[in-house]
């Protein structure tokens, strides 16, 4: 998570600064608040020693904050590919940042999915 952390952190100071786009920088504000509090909560317990109970509701937590995290990166994609498609609709070229913020938004989703894929899979399966 902390790989995909830094990458979302990177990604806003690249994010179009446009009242359009508010709400997907608001997604990605709160993807990094809880990829930094999955960060804070995996690492707040000594592993080899804490009983079996409190490592089960750390794991539980990391679960939903990974989960969290995942679904506000694909409300995330959802806004800015709609927020692309109305900029090249309207014949607006694509800000001088674009690409390295697609870049580590990019890079962020393919760390999370490959670091966290099992946490995100057992949560989506507890909902169906």
């Amino acid at each position: 998570m902390q790989a995909a952390h830094c990458a979302l952190f990177v990604a806003l100071q690249y994010a179009p600064d446009d009242p359009q786009f508010a709400v997907a920088t608001q997604h990605l504000e709160r993807a990094i608040g809880l990829s930094d509090e999955y960060y804070k909560t995996r690492y707040s317990i000594f592993w080899k020693t804490s009983p079996l109970r409190v490592k089960r509701r750390v794991r539980e937590k990391c679960n939903q904050l990974a989960f969290d995290t995942y679904s506000h990166m694909i409300e995330l994609a959802q806004l800015v590919n709609e927020y692309a498609a109305k900029q090249t609709s309207a014949g607006v070229p694509q800000p001088k940042e674009w690409l390295e913020f697609i870049l580590h938004l990019s890079c962020a989703f393919d760390w999370i999915e490959r670091e966290h894929k099992t946490e995100i899979n057992i949560k989506q399966l507890t909902l169906l």
